[in-house]
């Protein structure tokens, strides 16, 4: 049976005419072993160390490649009976009672043979114990294998040969083993930490994302970096910190570096029971379609965010971040239970909109103004930005002299490039998303006082009373014109007031947490 799909080519005739001594083997098999060679290679140098089991397949669900277990076995089967029409996933399939996740995601890897369309993992009951910390019995994993593949409880408990009851039992037992309420909760939370835990490991530092490399090396276990795909949108990666389980919290980085500024950002987390969820926009670039490129990325993020949580969720935006939470929010109103808006920036709005006494101009109002109304600038700002990001001594001498007459701002950077890696941040943003940042600025003053005036949630202003980036007479005014917002502000503060005070300012936003 032939492995590779399609009629005769002029490359197989040629062989067949070149090697007529040759009878044994036809043209055909002769290219299907260089095929299987070419997939061999690639295999070992991609997958040799991975610490679990991998295996190749073509488009129609062939075994690519012979690998072999310490008892002499092969764990993958040689042709699997259900098998996806296309490539595309991750997915999971369940073949002879044993359980595989696919990933279709062949771009990851420039290298790989055109035979190869998927990369297959095997997931046995005892890798599913160490990754989740719950011990299943046989007859557990294979229940849990069949729902995952996308069985519904009935359908499982026919192929298995048992009762419907007898499942349905054993269902809560597994929920209840793995700490959630639901099927739909089970499956979501069992998936993403497969996903999350295969991807580390296939996806080796050479072939990933750098900004996933640099988060892991920042941050190691106590990150999980998801890559989803909701329907027929394209993939949204998702990083998450502290309790696994805990309350969903969507955070919207700062325009410096999508991280908070808090060294013991994830232990503060751990310890009230959050879990931080966070898109690394500045790498996440939108498609070329119709539609502002703000809200493609807000659309995908809220499709993903309505598939981790199930509920609405706090969002917490963070200084440029304030801008995107803001209209995240107003145009999904179902995801957001409550705005909280940290270090806003400056609004550029009419004055008799916020209060009637002139405002200081500050160096971000000025750069959005002249980015609205000058494409030049952008390119000039790019240029400069993107030069001095890509130096950290200039990087770092450029931060402190615009927070210099902010101490406690000053301190905070400085922890920052010493402990969080800012200085890699900053270059990495400015090689691989050079715009990033100055969209970033331009989105600062996107109508974002408008959309906190028609969001349906509450709204929470935090600002630094020495913020002297974005000064707090702003936020008090915006907070005392929006209906129902509140205002706190923290006295020896900067703009960094986030990273400055984030126990203080998660005990006021989750009080039941504290």
């Amino acid at each position: 049976m032939n492995m590779l799909p399609g009629r005769r080519s002029h490359l197989t005739e040629t062989v067949q005419s070149g090697l007529p001594t040759w009878t044994e083997r036809s043209g055909e098999a002769l290219i299907l072993d260089a095929e299987l060679h070419s997939c061999d290679r690639f295999y070992y140098r991609a997958f040799g160390d991975c610490d679990v089991p991998v295996n190749l397949y073509s488009v129609d669900g062939q075994r690519l490649v012979e690998t072999l277990t310490q008892d002499g076995q092969t764990a993958f089967p040689e042709r699997f009976e259900a098998w996806p029409s296309e490539a595309n996933g991750p997915l999971f399939l369940t073949e002879g009672g044993e359980l595989f996740f696919l990933y279709g995601k062949l771009d990851q890897w420039p290298s790989a043979p055109s035979a190869v369309a998927w990369v297959c993992v095997h997931i046995s009951p005892a890798w599913f114990k160490e990754q989740t910390d719950t011990a299943l019995t046989t007859s557990e994993f294979v229940l849990l294998s069949h729902l995952l593949a996308g069985h519904d409880l009935r359908a499982a408990a026919q192929m298995i040969g048992a009762s419907y009851d007898t499942k349905r039992k054993q269902l809560q037992q597994i929920t209840e083993k793995l700490g959630v309420s639901t099927q739909a909760a089970l499956l979501r939370e069992v998936s993403l930490q497969i996903s999350a835990s295969v991807l580390e490991d296939i996806l080796k530092p050479e072939v990933r994302n750098p900004e996933v490399s640099l988060a892991q090396e920042l941050y190691g276990r106590d990150i999980v970096i998801h890559s989803i795909t909701v329907g027929d949108a394209r993939e949204v990666p998702i990083w998450e910190f502290g309790a696994r389980r805990g309350q969903p919290v969507l955070y919207f980085h700062s325009m410096l570096a999508p991280m908070v500024f808090k060294p013991d950002m994830v232990d503060a987390l751990k310890q009230r029971n959050l879990r931080m969820l966070m898109m690394p926009r500045h790498f996440f670039a939108a498609r070329n379609r119709e539609g502002s490129p703000q809200m493609q990325v807000l659309s995908a993020l809220s499709d993903v965010v309505d598939y981790l949580c199930g509920e609405p969720v706090v969002c917490i935006g963070e200084s440029a971040g304030c801008a995107w939470a803001t209209h995240f929010a107003r145009f999904f109103p179902e995801r957001v239970s409550e705005v909280v808006l940290v270090a806003t920036p400056q609004a550029a709005q009419p004055e008799a909109m916020l209060r009637k006494t002139p405002r200081t101009a500050t160096v971000f109002a000025e750069v959005s103004s002249r980015i609205r109304n000058d494409a030049r600038v952008v390119a000039g700002l790019t240029r400069i930005y993107n030069s001095i990001a890509r130096v950290p001594s200039l990087a770092r001498r450029s931060l402190d002299f615009m927070l210099r007459q902010a101490p406690s701002d000053q301190e905070t950077i400085e922890q920052a490039f010493e402990s969080l890696r800012l200085a890699d941040w900053l270059r990495l943003i400015a090689n691989d998303a050079a715009r990033a940042s100055i969209d970033e600025v331009a989105h600062l003053q996107s109508d974002w006082v408008r959309d906190v005036f028609e969001m349906d949630c509450p709204a929470r202003f935090i600002h630094g009373g020495q913020d002297t980036l974005c000064p707090i007479e702003d936020a008090a005014a915006m907070a005392a014109a929006v209906p129902g917002a509140s205002f706190r502000r923290f006295d020896g503060c900067g703009h960094l007031v986030l990273g400055q005070e984030f126990d203080a300012i998660l005990d006021e936003v989750f009080p039941a947490a504290a």
